[in-house]
């Protein structure tokens, strides 16, 4: 699979078509989500004008998310062999500067490989915990020896979100409960900002630069080669 090309052409499903293979309690939390918008968004004043849509299309917020989620899930299906998924929607993600690397907490749907019958076509929610160390190689454009940084990628954990979907917490200790990332169960089934070790790590929540990924601003796509290579961890 060549990772670069499939991040860079990437275009999630409308919802529309994902409804169908989505299990029962995904649906109702969609439902749930799109009524509780409508009552935040929903004008006063019904001859008011109504907000005019974000510039901010959704195809640029999957852009940043994908990364994570193919690195991540390669790392799944190298580990599940005869039980791989495909990636179907990048959900929400927060990220953190920690240990001198960014991390991130991703939440994304997927759908098994193998649709022998009809119910190997839910779709599945999966958790992953992603961070990129910044590693320094030898630039091949350049006659010196001097040296360029990449950033490796290192998957901590992903695993399959198993219903009920209740049981899980939507935060921790840098992610918000209102980015709606459900997170296993467990102290530690996570490294950063689990509630073991929240008070002994310091995370920095304006990471990033000197990381090795850049700045990755909201305003535009990112430049996202040093994302795409697949590293062993």
């Amino acid at each position: 699979m060549d990772m670069g090309s499939m991040g860079m052409d990437f275009v999630a499903p409308a919802l529309e078509e994902l409804l169908p293979d989505l299990s029962r309690e995904e649906q109702l939390r969609l439902q749930n989500k799109s009524r509780g918008r409508d009552r935040i968004s929903k004008p006063r004043n019904k001859h008011a004008p109504r907000p005019r849509p974000s510039p901010f299309s959704e195809w640029d917020g999957n852009i940043f998310k994908i990364p994570q989620v193919l690195h991540a899930l390669a790392h799944y299906n190298a580990r599940h062999p005869g039980g791989e998924f495909d990636v179907v929607k990048p959900l929400k993600q927060s990220r953190v500067g920690f240990r001198g690397q960014a991390w991130f907490h991703v939440n994304f749907w997927a759908r098994p490989r193998s649709s022998s019958s009809s119910n190997n076509k839910t779709i599945k929610r999966f958790f992953a915990e992603v961070h990129y160390k910044p590693t320094p190689i030898s630039s091949p454009s350049s006659s010196s020896s001097s040296l360029a940084i990449t950033a490796v990628p290192i998957v901590e954990i992903c695993i399959i979100i198993e219903e009920p979907l209740s049981q899980y917490r939507r935060s921790c200790a840098f992610c918000p409960s209102y980015r709606d990332i459900l997170h296993p169960k467990g102290c530690r089934k996570f490294v950063c900002g689990n509630d073991k070790d929240r008070f002994e790590q310091r995370l920095d929540p304006c990471c990033c630069t000197g990381m090795g990924i850049g700045k990755m601003p909201f305003t535009a796509r990112p430049d996202m080669s040093a994302f795409l290579n697949i590293s062993p961890k």
